[in-house]
C-alpha cells in the first residue's frame, strides 16, 4: 500500500507540476513582452521575408516601404498611395487657395502647389531641412528614367520650387494636377549625398550612402534612424531625437526578417509584438482571427492593394491572349477569396477599385467557366492526351512556373490545382526575390500585388511600351510582362491630361480599363483587405490608414504606460 500510495503521490506531483509549467510558460513569456515593451521601450515587428538592401525612393516592395516611412519623409502624396504629406501640416487644396490652376505667360495651364511644410524640420543629425535638400532630391529624380526613382511620373512635370515664406513650398506643375496627383520626391541631405552624385553621376545609386552607410543619423528625416543593420536578418532603428512630429513611446524598433513559421511562432512566444502583412500567411491570419482573441488582435484593412497575375510574354503560349483568358476563367475567385482570405478581399472586376473616382463599368467581365476554358485552350492548338495534359501539335505539353512569395503560398497552391484541373503542368516556385526576378524577366508567371490610386500615373507605368525592363532604364522599368500597345500608350497620355472631375477622370479612364480587360495584359484577382497582427498588450493600434500599420507607430505604447 504504501508503495502504492506514493507511486499515485508522485503522479499526482508531476500533474500539479506539468499545469504549473504549462500554465507558466506563456505566461512568463507575456510578463518578459510586458517588461520588454514598457521598460526597454522596444517593440519587435516582423516585417517580411526579403531583407530590404535598398532604401530611400526605391520603394516597389511592401519591406521597402516600411523601412522607408519610418525614417525618411515626403512632401505630397507616396508613391500610388493616398496618404497625407508627411512633412506637411496639410495637403494643398483647392477650398483654401493653396492649390490652383492658372495659365502662364507662354499659354501652357500650370498648377500651383502651397506645401505648408512642418516647423523644425531636422534631419537626425540636428541639421536643418533647406530648400538645397528638397532641390537636390528632385535633381537626382530627373537624373534617371522616371520608373527608376518616382513611379508616379509627376516629377518630370515639375517647372520649378522655392519657399514664399519661411515654411511654404510653392511648386508650379505643367497642366493640370489634382490634390492626389502632388508629389515632390523625398528630401536628400545635399551635405552628405551630392559629393557622391557629382562624383558619378551614372553610378550614384550604387555609392549612395542609403545603400553604404545606412546608419549615418544625417540620412533621416522620420520618427526613426537606422542605429544597425545584421543582413539578412534584422534591422534595428532608434528614435529620432529630432523628428518634427509627434514623438513615438518606442525607442526602438525591431525589423525582423524570416520565414512566416518563425514569425508566427515568435508572436507566440512574445518577442515578436506585430506580423505585419506580409510577414503572415493567410492561413495564419484565418487561424488567429478565429482562436487567439484572447492574446492578439487582428486588424482587417480594406486597402486599393491588387493582387494579380503577371504573365511572361516571352513565354510563347502566355503571350497568346485566347490562352491568358482560359487560365482566368479557370479561376473561381469568388471561391478563393472565402476560402484564402475569410471573404475579406473584394473579387475584382477590372483593374480599378469600385470605390475609385475613376472606375466605371463598360469592359468584359470574366466569372468562373472551365468549359469555355477548355474550349479555348482546343482553339489555340492545345488538345489534351490520354493523359488529360494539353499539348500542342508538336507534341509540347502546355506547362508553366508560377512564381510568388512565401506569404503567397496557399494562393499559389490554389492557382495550380485550378489551372491543373484544365490539364496545364504547373510548377511552384518560392521566390525569396522577387523584385529580382521581375526586373530579370526570368518568369514565366508571378503572383504578386500592387497598390495605387485611381487618378495617379503609377498604375500606367505597368502597361506603358517604354516602361519594359532594358538597359537604357538600367532593367528598372515597371512593364514586367513586356506588352506594347500604341492604343493604350494613347490612352495613357489621355489619363496623363485629365482634368479633376469624376466625370473627367471616369472618361479619360475608360479606354484604359476597356483594353486591358479586353487583352489581359495581366490578369486582376482581388483587391486585398490588408491583416495584421497585433499582441494585444499594446494600446494605440487602431485602423491602419490604407492598410499600412506603421503609419500610426508614433501612438503605439504599451497598455501599462501612462498617457502621454
Amino acid at each position: 500500500m504504501t508503495g502504492r500510495r506514493a507511486i499515485l503521490l508522485l503522479g499526482r506531483l508531476l500533474s500539479v507540476l506539468l499545469l504549473f509549467l504549462a500554465w507558466s510558460g506563456p505566461g512568463m513569456a507575456e510578463d518578459d513582452q510586458s517588461r520588454r515593451l514598457l521598460e526597454e521601450k522596444r517593440v519587435v515587428l516582423a516585417v517580411d521575408n526579403i531583407y530590404p538592401f535598398t532604401h530611400s525612393s526605391l520603394i516597389y516592395t511592401q519591406q521597402q516601404a516600411t523601412l522607408f516611412r519610418l525614417t525618411q519623409g515626403v512632401i505630397g502624396r507616396m508613391h500610388g498611395e493616398l496618404i497625407a504629406c508627411s512633412l506637411c501640416t496639410q495637403m494643398p487644396n483647392a477650398l483654401d487657395g493653396s492649390l490652383t490652376t492658372f495659365q502662364d505667360e507662354k499659354g501652357r495651364l500650370v498648377t500651383r502647389a502651397l506645401f505648408p511644410l512642418l516647423p523644425n524640420l531636422r534631419w537626425g543629425d540636428g541639421t536643418p531641412l533647406d530648400i538645397g535638400d528638397i532641390e537636390f532630391g528632385l535633381k537626382v529624380a530627373r537624373r534617371f528614367p522616371p520608373q527608376v526613382l518616382d513611379t508616379t511620373g509627376i516629377t518630370s512635370r515639375i517647372l520649378s520650387m522655392r519657399m514664399v515664406e519661411e515654411r511654404r513650398l510653392e511648386v508650379l506643375y505643367d497642366g493640370v494636377l489634382c490634390k492626389e496627383q502632388l508629389f515632390v520626391p523625398p528630401p536628400l541631405p545635399r551635405r552628405l549625398e551630392e559629393p557622391l552624385f557629382d562624383a558619378d553621376p551614372a553610378t550614384y545609386l550604387d555609392r549612395s550612402l542609403y545603400f553604404r552607410e545606412r546608419n549615418n543619423p544625417g540620412l533621416y528625416l522620420g520618427p526613426y534612424i537606422i542605429e544597425s543593420e545584421t543582413a539578412p536578418k534584422q534591422i534595428r532603428l532608434r528614435r529620432n531625437r529630432f523628428f518634427a512630429g509627434p514623438a513615438p513611446y518606442f525607442d526602438h524598433v525591431d525589423l525582423l526578417f524570416g520565414s512566416a513559421a518563425d514569425a508566427e511562432q515568435g508572436l507566440l512566444d512574445g518577442t515578436i509584438d506585430v506580423l505585419l502583412p506580409k510577414s503572415v500567411r493567410e492561413e495564419a491570419l484565418i487561424r488567429f482571427t478565429k482562436e487567439r482573441r484572447d492574446r492578439f488582435k487582428v486588424i482587417w484593412s480594406p486597402s486599393s492593394t491588387l493582387t494579380w497575375l503577371t504573365p511572361n510574354f516571352n513565354h510563347s503560349a502566355l503571350a497568346d491572349r485566347p490562352v491568358r483568358e482560359a487560365l482566368y476563367l479557370a479561376l473561381d475567385r469568388d471561391a478563393m477569396v472565402q476560402n484564402l482570405t475569410l471573404g475579406t478581399s473584394l473579387v475584382a472586376p477590372g483593374y480599378l477599385h469600385p470605390g475609385l473616382p475613376a472606375y466605371t463599368a463598360g469592359f468584359p467581365r470574366y466569372g468562373y467557366d472551365p468549359a469555355r476554358a477548355g474550349a479555348l485552350l482546343d482553339q489555340a492548338g492545345w488538345h489534351r492526351d490520354k493523359m488529360g495534359l494539353r499539348r500542342n501539335s508538336a507534341g509540347q505539353p502546355l506547362q508553366m512556373t508560377l512564381s510568388y512569395r512565401a506569404g503567397d503560398r496557399s494562393v499559389g497552391q490554389a492557382l495550380a490545382n485550378a489551372w491543373r484541373a484544365i490539364g496545364m503542368e504547373i510548377t511552384l516556385k518560392e521566390e525569396t526575390d522577387i523584385i529580382g526576378v521581375f526586373r530579370s524577366r526570368s518568369f514565366d508567371m508571378v503572383l504578386s500585388s500592387v497598390t495605387y490610386v485611381a487618378n495617379s500615373p503609377s498604375m500606367p507605368q505597368y502597361f506603358v511600351s517604354n516602361a519594359v525592363p532594358n538597359e537604357k532604364n538600367g532593367m528598372r522599368g515597371l512593364n514586367f510582362t513586356g506588352y506594347r500597345s500604341a492604343s493604350l500608350d494613347r490612352s495613357l497620355e489621355r489619363i496623363d491630361k485629365a482634368g479633376c472631375t469624376r466625370d473627367d477622370l471616369r472618361v479619360a479612364w475608360l479606354g484604359f480599363q476597356q483594353e486591358l480587360m479586353a487583352d489581359l495584359p495581366r490578369m486582376p484577382l482581388w483587391f486585398n483587405s490588408l491583416g495584421t497582427v497585433f499582441t494585444s498588450r499594446l494600446d494605440g493600434v487602431g485602423n491602419p490608414p490604407f492598410g499600412d500599420p506603421v503609419l500610426t507607430i508614433t501612438r503605439w505604447r504599451p497598455k501599462t504606460a501612462p498617457s502621454p
